[in-house]
């Protein structure tokens, strides 16, 4: 248990009008993935005034080199001697809509809510952190273990920020990845990985001989026979089908998959890809449970193709996976830890004190969902999902009207502020 007089003086610094004001200030930097500049800038001048060290660390596009933008990496150095905890959460926010019924960037409030982009959907979370550690701080209260916050860039393009963070050599013992999950402490969630198939055939004009004929299957027709045995999209893929997994009970309904994209050239027309008229490739994406590797959906889908063409000896398709080769952002293992780890008690205890209520713990409010923790847990981070935001208050997710009530992101700051004292005391 954490220090009871600790724990008063840290929670005593939390308040609802500290809370709001850095939330509405977050929320009115616009920060589209990559140009996080300015609002990396407010909350690194922030976290040094509290007292952190910060360094700003320039991130490269990875797939456009000359474009740059810019996270900060802040720490509260620790007396030595204590597990040290990284609080991780993204700038960039959601899809940007129309639709909006508001300002997305006047960060309104009103009957405890606060409404804009990026509200929960990264901006609330780091708001929840800093604040967090700032009431650390002004407690006088130290800590063993280093606390490292880290507001990244770019989680929209699959995490590139925290793939700089881990490419640099930034390390932790712990994480917590502040994303929205209505305050429940997601320790398990999905993972995902994209596919791109391209199927081939020859040209076969109307003057065709059986022979000819025989060894043609239309490149589109290739695709559709794929798309038949995989099923709909999101419907939930049977045990004992064409994918190998052992059902998560965290995880009803995983995985699934969607098809993404599809494109078909032809010679009578203007070429959009450079592909050969020839040539017919589509990019479908599986969200994966934990036991499933890189190596396992390889091994099915290599499985499937085989299958297919035992069937039709025309059908010539070749697979990429990741869908762009291993840099590609859009592949992140699942990931897991066990209800009973520190991180988690921890955690858990911190939500019951700030809400009175007890912690929901499982996959429940990242249902489906990935998040930059599951980057950290991949590098042997044991890492959990956690943050103000219940997604399920909307009809469908990414939308417009984003928000978020006040009281969330303060109880959420609290129980961060009562999991770090307890990990890094």
């Amino acid at each position: 248990m954490a220090d009871t007089g600790d724990w008063k003086k840290i929670v005593a610094g939390i308040s609802d009008e500290q809370v709001l004001k850095l939330e509405q200030a977050a929320i009115r930097i616009p920060s589209t993935t990559f140009e996080e500049g300015a609002l990396a800038d407010h909350l690194a001048n922030r976290m040094s005034d509290i007292g952190l060290d910060v360094e700003m660390m320039e991130v490269t596009h990875w797939a456009k080199p000359g474009k740059t933008t810019r996270q900060p990496i802040a720490r509260l150095r620790g007396t030595g001697g204590g597990p040290s905890l990284m609080l991780n959460g993204h700038m960039d926010p959601g899809v940007e809509m129309s639709g909006w019924s508001v300002d997305p960037y006047g960060a309104k409030f009103e009957d405890g809510w606060v409404w804009g982009m990026g509200a929960h959907d990264d901006k609330g979370g780091v708001v929840a952190a800093i604040c967090a550690v700032e009431a650390i701080v002004r407690s006088g209260v130290r800590l063993r273990g280093d606390v490292v916050v880290c507001p990244v860039v770019a989680h929209k393009l699959g995490g590139a920020g925290t793939r700089a963070l881990m490419k640099k050599g930034v390390r932790t013992d712990l994480a917590i990845n502040m994303e929205h999950s209505a305050n429940t402490i997601a320790n398990v969630c999905v993972g995902i990985v994209m596919v791109r198939i391209k199927t081939k055939s020859p040209e076969l004009f109307f003057r065709y001989s059986q022979e000819a004929k025989a060894q043609y299957m239309n490149p589109i027709e290739q695709q559709a026979e794929i798309m038949r045995r995989i099923g709909p999209s999101l419907d939930p893929i049977r045990p004992g089908g064409w994918l190998r997994f052992t059902p998560h009970p965290d995880l009803p309904g995983f995985p699934t998959h969607t098809f993404d994209t599809m494109h078909k050239e032809h010679y009578y027309q203007k070429s959009y890809t450079g592909m050969s008229s020839r040539e017919c490739e589509m990019i479908f994406q599986l969200r994966t449970v934990p036991g499933q590797t890189l190596e396992t959906v390889r091994d099915d889908v290599q499985r499937l193709l085989a299958d297919i063409k035992k069937d039709h000896p025309a059908f010539d398709a070749e697979m990429t996976i990741p869908a762009n080769g291993m840099e590609d952002g859009w592949f992140q293992d699942p990931m897991e830890v066990k209800p009973d780890h520190r991180l988690v008690t921890s955690l858990a205890e911190g939500q019951r004190l700030a809400s009175g209520a007890p912690a929901v713990v499982g996959g429940w409010g990242r249902l489906g969902n990935v998040g930059d923790g599951n980057i950290l847990m991949s590098h042997g981070i044991p890492t959990v999902q956690y943050g103000a935001g219940d997604i399920r208050i909307y009809k469908e997710w990414p939308t417009p009207d984003e928000r978020v009530p006040l009281r969330d992101l303060v109880t959420a700051a609290k129980a961060i502020a009562y999991a770090t004292h307890r990990l890094c005391a």
